[in-house]
């Protein structure tokens, strides 16, 4: 018996292997086809009796497991079979209708920006999660410079003698928190003011607050930035807080706008891959809140031109969708 069955494709081969021999020195045992596969025994019934043995299945996923049957049958069994399925994103990309059916509400361990093998001390620490007690040392840091994007700066500065975070660009405090914590604060809120005044009343609270925040927020990093209104600006504006609120780890937010001088209009979306702020638990409608955030962050951008985001994707609403989007109407 295994303690890790390892699912990857052939294209990621050479960094599975890497991981196995990351976790094996550190007394984590891994299956790994076609290594352990037993001479003359069927292949597929070795997977099938490891998948069946083993404590948690490892998943290298990157772009090349959409284009891979072998992969997707090995998923659908250990889905079958209810073993435990940690998903190790090492890339960014778009999954297949087929993978967001099995992965769509897992969790995932993301292996970047930065070089993924940069990530395995992580990747160790959330599988000893799932182990039986076992003697195991504590596993080697990996260098941790190795896990920054180029093309970004570390978002707030650490004061350990103060227990504080500090955003560098305003010097204002800010914290770090598990999303559960936050979305179980916000849904007993919800409930509360639904509760009294009703869900529509909730949702507007909720809308009303985030646009408040999103307001506030966008006013402090237009001081900051002292940008025009040029059509070149906004969306250089409109990049800038994606990036921004991508980096602190709302969710991965994008934006397309496009304007229509002739019907003096702005045209696009805001997406975000991932939100943290939705309650697949429970479903409430906490995510006004990021309706609202938004409308007043681009509000504002937008020199205080009124826009209305109408919802025309959300993940609350099909387990096929992992983000949101909205579209961006001018009133």
């Amino acid at each position: 018996m295994k303690d890790v069955f390892i699912s990857y494709t052939s294209v990621d081969k050479e960094y599975a292997f890497e991981l196995v021999d990351f976790l094996e020195k550190n007394k984590v045992s891994c299956f790994i086809a076609p290594r352990d596969v037993e001479k003359g025994k069927a292949y597929a019934s070795c997977l099938m009796k490891a998948i069946d043995e083993c404590h948690v299945v490892l998943l290298v996923a990157s772009g090349a497991i959409n284009d891979s049957q072998h992969v997707l049958n090995e998923v659908d069994v250990i889905v079958e079979k209810k073993k435990r399925l940690l998903p190790v994103f090492i890339e960014d990309f778009e999954l297949n209708d087929d993978y967001r059916y099995y992965l769509g509400r897992m969790q995932w361990i993301v292996a970047y920006p930065g070089d993924p093998r940069s990530y395995f001390t992580d990747i160790y620490n959330e599988i000893l999660n799932y182990l039986p007690e076992k003697t195991i040392t504590e596993a080697p840091a990996v260098e941790k410079a190795e896990r920054k994007d180029p093309s970004r700066t570390t978002v707030f500065d650490y004061y350990p003698d103060r227990g504080i975070m500090i955003n560098p660009e305003d010097h204002q405090r800010n914290v770090s928190f598990r999303t559960d914590t936050f979305v179980n604060l916000m849904r007993g809120i919800y409930e509360k003011v639904e509760a009294i005044a009703g869900p529509e009343e909730a949702e507007e609270t909720f809308f009303n607050s985030g646009y408040v925040s999103g307001n506030s927020f966008a006013e402090k990093i237009e001081e900051q930035w002292n940008i025009g209104y040029s059509f070149e600006d906004i969306k250089f504006k409109f990049k800038k807080w994606c990036e921004f609120d991508s980096a602190v780890g709302w969710g991965n937010f994008t934006s397309k706008i496009s304007i229509d001088e002739e019907n003096d209009c702005l045209n696009g979306t805001i997406s975000i891959s991932e939100p943290f702020i939705a309650d697949y638990k429970k479903k409430t409608k906490i995510c006004g809140f990021i309706r609202g955030y938004c409308t007043g962050v681009a509000e504002t951008l937008l020199n205080n031109v009124e826009i209305e985001l109408v919802c025309k994707e959300c993940p609350l609403k099909s387990k096929f969708k992992t983000k949101c989007v909205f579209e961006i109407v001018t009133k």
